[in-house]
């Protein structure tokens, strides 16, 4: 594969000579970059023209090739460029966000002033390059950053998220410097955290994973289906309030889905992938068929991701009234690892049983005639 890693500094020009940046030195993603190129991937690693640094490229069996940027205007440029061209981008790089918006020709002015004067200084705030990669191609596979100082653990994980929703990406990184660097949670579309405290090699594990992943599509027809389903509607109202997760600002984000087989042409109906906390069977996305790793749904909105391993679940335990995904984890169950929704990893995964947690993620239970999770 050809994957963009963006490292270090990302500066915005004060002069000629002076600039404004932020103070990281991309070590971990230099690190990551190479060992890249030892699993047989090509990579492309963008840094400042600034940045010295010394690179082993002798050992991959995939190729390095170093690309100097001159500054957030240049970055932008490549940046965009390379999403043309590449499969897969980390965007490691530490990008100044207020940049000065008339950088001085030549050096800045001190003639004429005393020691302890003030100058003042126009900054803008730039655009978010990380917002424009999916827009260059939608296809990529895009791996963000989010780094606070002294935050909470929701608060972090909510300002990944917040990056993730924005730009579109697959995944993103977040760290805290008041709290140690080497602490990575990583961000995930489920808005599971999943923490690596200095465990480089698993974090870089869990990172090629998401770059390797491979993808079920969805054929959809956008159109409202009239689906009023009573077992659906019962589940949802049964268990609507664990649907529902508190977000630190106030605001709620509801995760879980419902699968309830029908037995007639279609394979069943699915909750959507974007929903209301009031969500009904109106809301509600016709599974019509899985062949391979392609979906056909009709319905106002796209099924949920997790769609395709609930139905498996359904085939292997059809006395099951209907399947429950919560974003909680049963006590005493078998958990099996994580893999982001949506994907091969986990939509092909072993089914342990009838009841099973997904690390992370939440359970899957099948539900009998009562509605209930048999011994819960």
């Amino acid at each position: 594969m050809k994957i963009l890693i963006t490292a270090g500094t990302v500066y915005g020009p004060l002069d000629d000579n002076k600039l404004v940046g932020n103070r990281v030195r991309g070590i971990w993603a230099t690190r990551f970059a190479i060992h890249l190129i030892g699993l047989g991937h090509d990579v492309t690693l963008l840094i400042a023209d600034t940045q010295m640094t010394s690179l082993d490229k002798g050992l991959g069996k995939g190729t390095m090739t170093v690309v100097r940027h001159h500054g957030y205007q240049d970055y932008r440029l490549k940046c965009a460029e390379f999403a043309k061209t590449h499969e897969a981008a980390v965007m490691a790089a530490a990008v100044v966000n207020w940049i000065p918006s008339h950088p001085f020709k030549g050096k800045m002015p001190t003639k004429g002033y005393e020691a302890g004067d003030t100058i003042n200084i126009e900054f803008v705030l730039a655009p978010r390059v990380i917002d424009e990669m999916k827009v260059a191609n939608p296809k990529l596979t895009l791996i963000g950053c989010k780094m606070l100082i002294d935050s909470t653990e929701d608060e972090l994980v909510t300002a990944a998220y917040d990056v993730l929703l924005r730009a579109h990406c697959n995944v993103v990184i977040a760290n805290d410097m008041g709290h140690g660097l080497k602490r990575k949670l990583l961000v995930y579309q489920d808005r599971s955290a999943h923490e690596y405290d200095n465990d480089f090699e698993g974090f870089f594990a869990a990172l090629v994973s998401a770059i390797e992943d491979e993808h079920y599509s969805t054929e959809w027809e956008q159109t409202p289906v009239a689906a009023s389903d009573d077992v659906f509607d019962a589940v949802v109202e049964k268990y609507r309030d664990r649907f529902v997760r508190r977000q630190p600002d106030g605001g709620d984000a509801v995760f879980g889905a419902v699968f309830v087989p029908t037995g007639d042409i279609a394979e069943g109906i699915v909750s959507p992938r974007e929903k209301g906390q009031m969500f009904t069977a109106k809301d509600a996305v016709v599974l019509e068929k899985v062949e391979g790793r392609k979906l056909t749904v009709v319905g106002p909105n796209k099924a949920t991701l997790n769609a395709p391993l609930l139905l498996r679940v359904a085939k292997q335990y059809p006395e099951a009234t209907a399947i429950l995904h919560l974003h909680e984890q049963l006590p005493g169950v078998v958990t099996v690892p994580y893999a982001p929704p949506g994907t091969v990893r986990d939509n092909e995964r072993d089914i342990p049983g009838p009841v099973f947690n997904i690390e992370g993620h939440g359970c899957i239970a099948c539900l009998n005639d009562a509605l209930e999770i048999p011994g819960f």
